[in-house]
């Protein structure tokens, strides 16, 4: 059966006119994007685009389908808008939607400090992936997102009435383990990784497809040994001697041990950028905005911490972090 989703990809492909905004928009493979709606074509029994140099026309049935479609969303967003307002009375919650979740170790006091102008704040949070997370905000099943994304992640339309904000901002190091020869060097050069033991992000993440860009634009082909979407993991598979990883410097604030920091040789690299995304016509809106105000309090501003920030640099920040309380 066609599922809610199914619609939204169709909705977003016919407003932008063709298959690559709407993939880079909802943050979903090209082919991932073309299966889904293939799928949709074969349920209804048409075609629903025409597909070409120009883009994605829609076809006499895919014209006939778009009003509709526009009106299931919306009959959608606004069944869970009244489902939720007859829940008031037990506390409405507020969904969140996050990646590396490990990451966000300031959250929980920023809800405890929001929670306090509140009555009483219920709240749901899902550690999905960041297609998942654009997906859930536009249609109204999330009402908050915080995702990471590469440094042009920013340039591409989010969808129709969607609203991102960046929150901060890193860059990318290299774990490796106790005695490992990188340590010496302090910093080394992509193409010092092509006989490593990789550890690295799985290929539906967002920041996968920062770095297989990142590598290739250093020339440099890799195949990771390991993919894993949970820091602590990853960090642990480093500590045990099983491989390296390349991660966003924000990692290098874990509990680890017998872990070290190298920096990437490289004149170019990509930044991992912490983005707040939520619906402009969301019944949460003022506190959101004002969640995000805390959480811009505990976060240092976009783009401050240096770029060659070392681990006991990094440390320093945590502890400054800790000392806003």
């Amino acid at each position: 059966m066609a599922e809610l989703r199914h619609y939204r990809y169709f909705v977003e492909i016919a407003q932008r006119g063709s298959f690559t905004a709407a993939s880079a928009a909802l943050h979903v493979t090209q082919s991932a994007l073309s299966e889904q709606i293939l799928l949709l074509e074969r349920h209804l029994g048409c075609r629903l685009f025409d597909r070409g140099r120009h883009g994605a026309r829609l076809t006499v049935h895919g014209e006939a389908l778009f009003d509709q479609a526009m009106l299931l969303l919306s009959v959608a967003n606004e069944l869970e808008q009244s489902a939720r307002s007859r829940q008031r009375h037990r506390g409405q919650p507020l969904r969140l939607g996050v990646t590396m979740g490990p990451l966000l170790v300031w959250l929980p006091e920023v809800l405890a400090n929001l929670s306090q102008s509140h009555e009483r704040l219920d709240i749901r949070i899902e550690d999905i992936i960041t297609a998942e997370i654009f997906l859930k905000v536009s249609i109204g099943q999330l009402d908050l997102g915080i995702a990471s994304l590469g440094d042009d992640g920013l340039a591409v339309a989010p969808g129709v009435g969607i609203e991102v904000h960046s929150l901060f901002e890193d860059d990318w190091v290299i774990m490796v383990p106790d005695g490992h020869p990188f340590i010496a060097d302090g910093s080394v050069p992509l193409a010092a990784l092509r006989d490593e033991q990789l550890v690295l992000f799985p290929k539906q993440y967002t920041l996968r497809t920062v770095l297989d860009d990142f590598f290739a634009k250093a020339g440099v082909s890799v195949s990771p040994a390991i993919e894993t979407g949970w820091m602590e993991m990853a960090i642990r598979f480093v500590e045990v001697g099983m491989g390296v990883t390349v991660v966003p410097r924000a990692v290098t604030l874990l509990p680890s041990s017998n872990v070290h920091v190298v920096e990437i040789d490289e004149a170019y690299k990509p930044r991992r950028v912490l983005t707040a995304l939520y619906r402009s016509d969301t019944p949460r809106r003022k506190t959101i905005e004002k969640l995000l105000r805390l959480a811009r309090e505990h976060l240092p501003e976009p783009g401050s911490w240096p770029p060659q920030m070392h681990a006991g640099a990094a440390a320093v920040v945590a502890e400054q972090l800790r000392d806003r309380r």
